[in-house]
């Protein structure tokens, strides 16, 4: 009997086993047609004969994919089609709309490609389904055709409507990045306050076409957070205020100096403030200007920009075309301390000149040169490559109040200095300085307390006539404002020079 029962376990056991085995087999089996269809669509379609329609596209069929050499791509998916027999897909980057350029061409089996993604970037994306001849499928008459763009999603500000205005009403209270973008080749004014402050913006134009803002008598750009400004011209003979653009006059406690280890009634602003792909006709004082409260700035950027003043010093003595000098702050024992400055200052691919001589303003200017009365350490750095400077300033000096110590680090490659005087006082010695003395050219005929031509300089630079111009006067009168209608500002400051022919501003060398 006993033997019986073993024999009846036994023989149940096994056809549990076998029942297991088979259903693993059977999951088996159902996952790898399911992977089938996921890459090959018509592996179980019992879709023929048909017309097929190419796949619907949206804003979450695009996604940011970070490449092995650190570059990005953008990967773009879609639900199959059954039946179909792959897709063709093709982007452009329709920047300039009348002539866009090809960025992928190309058939896929699956149900998603990449492509290279590009900052601040409209791209045209379609993706057509394709026939299947043993299905006897036919392919969609028409592409999905997507509107995508890596910029901040946008308010467009009408032509016509003031800046100010629309802005100051339509800004909204979040903690994401907003953007306003003006209309290609529209002419706006500016004529009284933006404050942006503790949001952070994108104000930019066309990047093709780019639009003309007019700053009037009151008209300033101020903020306490990151700003982006691109793709603008701005005309500001008119504007009275100190600065183009400055941080905020009514900080908020959050941004208060001791929060972040610095002195009391000092403000940080943390953000990177960027110039980019801008030009600024008749500065009188300041592009920057730290404002009327004690602020440091961590990041402070010019690129790709024409910068060109009319200023003699008379309206603002201590101006800087980059500008940390103003109000102090205080130590927790009452001490009275100065204490603006800008941690990092980039100035890439850019023209800054003035029109006229000045024995008064610099080109960069600190309120003291020791980083630790305004930051959490000393360290800092100022970057300036590719880089033309005329007349920036004349008669004082590039800058002052560099940090003359090794944790400032100063890269001072491939920059035209014509007329700029007392370069050394930038490029000081105790600074950890990255330069080749053969890549930057300095000439000027002005003497000075260090000696005739600021002989200082020439430590840093190597001096050559990069314009052939007489004297002074001879530049001033060759120097004109920027014309804005034109893509150029109708300057052309190409350098004879042997080396001054081959650096500075690259718009310059073509």
């Amino acid at each position: 009997m006993n033997k019986r029962l073993n024999r009846i376990k036994s023989l149940s056991c096994g056809r549990e086993v076998i029942k297991g085995i088979l259903f693993l087999m059977t999951v088996a089996l159902f996952v790898s047609c399911t992977k089938g269809f996921d890459g090959e669509e018509t592996f179980t379609s019992n879709v023929h004969d048909s017309q097929l329609a190419s796949p619907e596209l949206s804003k979450s069929s695009f996604s940011s994919v970070v490449n092995a050499d650190g570059t990005e791509s953008i990967r773009v998916t879609w639900d199959v089609v059954p039946g179909a027999g792959g897709y063709y897909c093709h982007v452009d980057n329709v920047d300039d709309p009348t002539n866009p350029v090809v960025v992928y061409d190309g058939t896929v089996d699956g149900v998603s490609f990449l492509f290279d993604k590009a900052d601040d970037t409209k791209y045209s994306v379609s993706v057509k389904t394709l026939g299947n001849e043993k299905l006897n499928n036919t392919a969609a008459p028409d592409p999905t055709v997507y509107a995508y763009s890596t910029m901040v999603e946008a308010q467009i500000i009408p032509v016509g409507t003031d800046i100010a205005d629309f802005i100051n009403s339509h800004l909204i209270d979040t903690e994401d990045e907003q953007a306003f973008e003006l209309q290609a080749n529209g002419n706006y004014t500016l004529n009284s306050e933006v404050d942006f402050g503790t949001h952070k913006v994108t104000f930019r134009g066309d990047k093709i076409h780019r639009p003309i803002v007019t700053i009037g008598y009151d008209g300033v750009i101020r903020t306490a957070a990151g700003l982006k400004i691109k793709w603008i011209k701005f005309d500001v003979t008119e504007q009275n205020s100190k600065g183009v653009v400055e941080c905020s006059n009514n900080p908020p406690p959050s941004l208060e100096g001791p929060n972040f280890g610095m002195p009391d009634k000092s403000y940080i602003l943390n953000d990177p403030l960027i110039f980019e792909d801008c030009m600024f006709k008749n500065v009188k004082m300041c592009l920057f200007y730290i404002g009327e409260k004690a602020w440091s700035a961590i990041d402070v950027r010019i690129v790709n920009c024409i910068v060109q003043l009319d200023n003699d010093g008379t309206k603002f003595g201590d101006a800087a075309v980059l500008c940390c000098y103003g109000q102090t702050c205080y130590y927790k024992d009452g001490q009275s301390w100065g204490s603006s400055a800008i941690r990092n200052v980039t100035i890439k691919n850019s023209t800054i000149y003035n029109l006229k001589s000045n024995a008064k303003n610099r080109m960069i200017r600190f309120n003291r040169n020791n980083f630790t009365s305004m930051f959490d350490s000393a360290t800092g750095s100022a970057t300036l490559t590719d880089n033309t400077f005329i007349m920036t300033f004349s008669d004082k000096e590039f800058a002052n109040n560099t940090p003359n110590n090794a944790n400032y680090t100063i890269t001072f490659n491939n920059n035209v200095t014509y007329y700029c005087a007392r370069l050394q006082k930038f490029l000081q010695g105790n600074c950890t300085i990255i330069n080749s003395v053969d890549k930057n050219t300095s000439y000027t005929t002005i003497a000075s307390g260090d000696g005739a031509e600021f002989a200082n300089d020439f430590k840093f630079v190597t001096k050559e006539d990069a314009f052939g111009l007489a004297d002074v006067d001879a530049v001033k009168a060759w120097l004109k404002p920027l014309d804005l209608t034109k893509d150029d500002g109708g300057v052309n400051f190409k350098a004879k020079g042997a080396i001054s022919s081959t650096i500075g501003d690259p718009r310059w060398l073509q």
